[in-house]
Order: structure tokens, then C-alpha cells, then sequence
């Protein structure tokens, strides 16, 4: 039997079901509902929907159902039970198509996120309501035990998957920055991943973004009320994806629910860094930059405090786009927040967003495997309450150019010194002038480690010329050297 296309609205008294069913024999069509579940079969078409409130089967209500022949469009109204009753979540389709299972257990160690035998919204959330996060407070990991080392490092939706990236091996390097993910440790991904960020970090383009701005102040000033207003709605292609998701349940323990809702902020961080940039028209680059900005898609990383995600989508956002601005940055948090203020169908939609994306391509298509097809299921059954706590939470963050480890805050003030002197001036007049004045600018970016100091100056004793560029902190990215761990090409650092 095929599933037909169908949506969902309401008003105070009514829920409309619209089904796209053409072809089909109307004298035949069979519709029939049981306190909360809707049923509809016309061969080859059958629909089964758990509403989230009860509905009447009502002769009247069933005598305005409509069918229009040329459409192919089956509208059937029914009567809500409650009076003015409002159904919340009517555009979460997934959800409604997931049958009911037994009651799930209150065990306050796991949390079965998509339990199907909640009456509504209220009655479903008691299993995540019984607590609240502290998305500030670090929380303590338990070490892998021999267990764990045998089943290899975690990853994946929920850190539920190991050894799952053994047969995409042709496209790993192209994929994610994580060189062996199946038998680098966990805890190693962090500093890997740190590494590769100050490594890949240019002061020049940095600066030359931080001068030659007009561009940039005319992305940061731009609303998108298509993904971060209140009356978001998803489009036809996006109805029609939530309807073939897979229809599972997740059961996610109490440990990792936290850092599932934090990496849910890294990759909707991402997406609105990309739509932002792009002016929510995707580009080929797209991919690229959505998982490189993302330490969850490109590192495999996963985050314990909403200091720590939100850091780390500053920081990437400062080493890999094209636009590395501040301001910009605060602006997409701005969104971020925005997003999850207004809950889960923004949420949703900017999910969906990155799963389209990678499902066109060629590199970064089993990323959806890996993350977002579990995160366009599970988030439809996620806590609304704890959305709007982490909106709160991303409000109350304050991070600061020094939290970047980059020394921003020195570059600038050499920079503008540079910049008042006559000479620069003249030198500075265009981004390729004043990249050539801050060549002249000397340990500005500190290095990180004495081996990088070694590096450098081993690769450049070949000239006098690239001798007097290593000395300088601002001489370019790592032109000659991949990070440790990034596995991707060199040209990944400066790529759009």
C-alpha cells in the first residue's frame, strides 16, 4: 500500500486532513476514526494518523469532506472532541505517523524520546519535564571501559554508533576533518580538532574582513524570516520528505539527551551561518561549509555545556568561510536563538535544510545517515520546553574575542596602529595592500606549541624570503601543511 501525500490544519472546532490521492474511486474511499487515530484507505492508498488530541466521527462533519477530481485532492474535516481545542504539532508529520507502543517506563536514567503513546504534547513530555538542564554546568563523561574499546569510539545521533564508517572509506577524507574515526579515541577528537582550528586560523583574512566589512554589514543586517519567525511553515517538498522518514524510536540516556540538544544548536548554528551567507540560496558550497563550520559533522565532536558548543561554532567560524567576522557571528547566534525560541517547526525546518543539502552530495550524503535522519525524527518528539531553555540559555551566553584563543583582540590594535601611519595608508588601500602592510607585523598570532615553531622554520630554511615570512605569526595558513587529523586537502582552509 502507498502512503499518500497529506497535510494537516485546524481551526477552533475542526482538524482538516488533505490528502493527495488522484486516481482513485471515491465510492470506494473508506474513512474511519477512533478517539485519537485517523484511517483512511482507496486502493492502492492507506493512511493511518495518531492525532494528538481525540476527534468524533461525526455524519456531519463527514458529509463536507471534499474531493476534487482534477486535483486529485481529498479534503476530510472532522470534529474535535474538545471544543476549541488547540492540536499542537499537526505539521510534525513523522510523528503522526508513528504508531502507538506500550507506555514507556519513567526510569530516570533513560529517556524514550519518541514514545507514541502520548495523548498530547503536555502528556508526552512528562518524561523530559521531570528535570531541567543546566546547560552552563560541565558535565563529568564516564571513561570508555574495555567494553567500549572493543566496540571502538562513539559516534552518530546520541553517540549510538561504532565501526559504521567502514564502508564509505572512499569518500572519508572528503567527508569529515577526523582522519581513522573508528580507532581515534573520543577524548583525542577535542584536542585534534583545537589544533586543527589554530592551525587553519589567518590573521590576514581575519583582518582584511575586519576592515573591508561593507559586504559583510550588508549580510549581518538582512532578516530571514523564513527560518527564524514564529509563522514558519514547511514547504511541499519538505511535507512530502517528513512523511517517508523513517517512523522509529529513539531511547536516549539521560547522559547524552544534554549533548544531543547541544549538538542540535551546533548544526542549526551551521545552517544559518550558511543561509545567512548565501541569502538562503544554497550554493555548491554549501556542504562544505555547513559541515566544516559544524564540529559535529566534521570532528564527530560532541558538546557538555552551551559555553563549549557555542565557542566552538565561533572559533570555526572565524578559520574556514569566506565572511570570518565578528559580527557576523553574534548575528547568527542571534538567529540561533531566534530558532529555538520559537520551537520545533523552525528547528525542524533547518534540519531539513541540511539533510536536502547532503542529499545532493557526492562527498557528504552519509552524514544524513550518521546525524540528520535521527535528528529530523527525534527533534519532532523533543521537549518544547527544553527548546525554549536552551533559547534562554543561548541569551545569556556571553563569549568574548579572547575566548578564541587567537589573540583577535592584539591583532587588532597592531593593525589599526599600522593603519593610522601614513605609509600603511598608501600600502592598505585594497585588501591585497594590506595584506602586504601586515606581513610587516610581527608576533601578533602566538603559537601554540614550540613543534609548530620548529615546523615552520624547518619548511622555510630554503630562502632567506620564506626564512623572514615564518618569523612573522601573521605569514599564510599553513599553505604547505595539513593538520594533524583535518583529512581534508590543504586547500579545504581557505576554500568558500
Amino acid at each position: 500500500m502507498l502512503t499518500p501525500r497529506f497535510s494537516l490544519s485546524q481551526d477552533v472546532n475542526f482538524v482538516f486532513i488533505n490528502i493527495h490521492a488522484p486516481f482513485i474511486k471515491i465510492s470506494d474511499a473508506d474513512c474511519y476514526v477512533s478517539d485519537d487515530e485517523f484511517y483512511f484507505y482507496a486502493e492502492p492508498y492507506y493512511l493511518r494518523l495518531h492525532l494528538p488530541g481525540e476527534v468524533i466521527d461525526d455524519e456531519n462533519s463527514a458529509s463536507q469532506s471534499q474531493y476534487d477530481v482534477d486535483k486529485g485532492q481529498l479534503i476530510v474535516r472532522l470534529l474535535k472532541k474538545i471544543r476549541g481545542q488547540w492540536f499542537e504539532g499537526l505539521d510534525m508529520l513523522t510523528k503522526l505517523l508513528t504508531p502507538k507502543r506500550a507506555e514507556a517506563s519513567n526510569h530516570v536514567e533513560v529517556e524514550v524520546i519518541a514514545s507514541a503513546n502520548e495523548e498530547d504534547d503536555d502528556e508526552g513530555n512528562k518524561t523530559e519535564l521531570d528535570f531541567e538542564f543546566d546547560w552552563f554546568v560541565e558535565q563529568t563523561v564516564q571513561q570508555p571501559d574495555c567494553e567500549l574499546k572493543l566496540e571502538g569510539p562513539k559516534y552518530g545521533f546520541a553517540r549510538k554508533k561504532s565501526n559504521a564508517l567502514n564502508d564509505v572509506t572512499s569518500v572519508l577524507t572528503s567527508m569529515i576533518d577526523l582522519k581513522n574515526p573508528d580507532s581515534v579515541p573520543e577524548e583525542e577528537r577535542r584536542r585534534l580538532r583545537l589544533q586543527q582550528e589554530s592551525e587553519a586560523f589567518n590573521c590576514e583574512h581575519y583582518l582584511a574582513d575586519y576592515f573591508e566589512d561593507e559586504a559583510i554589514q550588508e549580510s549581518v543586517l538582512l532578516d530571514f524570516e523564513d527560518i527564524v519567525s514564529k509563522d514558519v511553515k514547511f514547504s511541499e517538498k519538505e511535507l512530502n520528505t517528513l512523511a517517508t522518514l523513517p517512523r522509529r524510536e529513539y531511547i536516549v540516556d539521560k547522559s547524552d539527551l544534554k549533548s544531543v540538544y547541544l549538538g542540535l544548536v551546533d548544526l542549526v548554528y551551521a545552517y544559518s551561518f550558511n543561509y545567512r551567507f548565501t541569502n538562503g540560496a544554497h550554493n555548491v558550497e554549501s556542504d562544505w561549509t555547513i559541515s566544516k563550520l559544524s564540529a559535529t559533522l566534521s570532528w564527530l565532536d560532541y558538546f557538555e555545556n552551551v559555553n563549549e558548543v557555542v565557542i566552538s561554532c565561533a572559533r570555526r567560524s572565524l578559520c574556514f568561510p569566506c565572511f570570518r567576522n565578528w559580527n557576523l557571528i553574534q548575528r547568527v547566534i542571534q538567529d540561533v536563538q531566534r530558532i529555538f525560541l520559537h520551537g520545533k517547526t523552525n528547528v525542524l525546518k533547518c534540519l531539513l535544510g541540511i539533510y536536502f543539502v547532503f542529499s545532493e552530495s557526492e562527498t557528504r550524503y552519509p552524514l544524513n545517515d550518521l546525524y540528520l535522519t535521527d535528528y529530523c525524527v527525534w527533534v519532532q518528539r523533543s521537549d518544547p520546553n527544553q527548546l525554549k531553555s536552551m533559547a534562554e540559555a543561548l541569551g545569556k551566553v556571553e563569549i568574548s574575542k579572547s575566548d578564541m584563543d587567537f589573540n583577535l583582540e592584539a591583532m587588532e590594535k597592531e593593525a589599526k596602529e599600522l593603519m593610522s601611519s601614513s605609509d600603511a595608508e598608501e600600502s592598505a588601500k585594497d585588501v591585497e595592500g594590506l595584506s602586504t602592510a601586515l606581513s610587516n607585523i610581527v608576533h601578533i598570532k602566538e603559537v601554540d606549541s614550540s613543534d609548530s615553531d620548529d615546523d615552520r622554520e624547518t619548511d622555510t630554511s630554503d630562502s632567506d624570503t620564506e626564512s623572514e615570512e615564518a618569523d612573522s605569526d601573521c605569514s599564510s595558513e599553513n599553505d604547505s601543511n595539513d593538520p594533524v587529523g583535518q583529512g581534508e586537502d590543504t586547500e579545504d582552509a581557505e576554500k568558500v
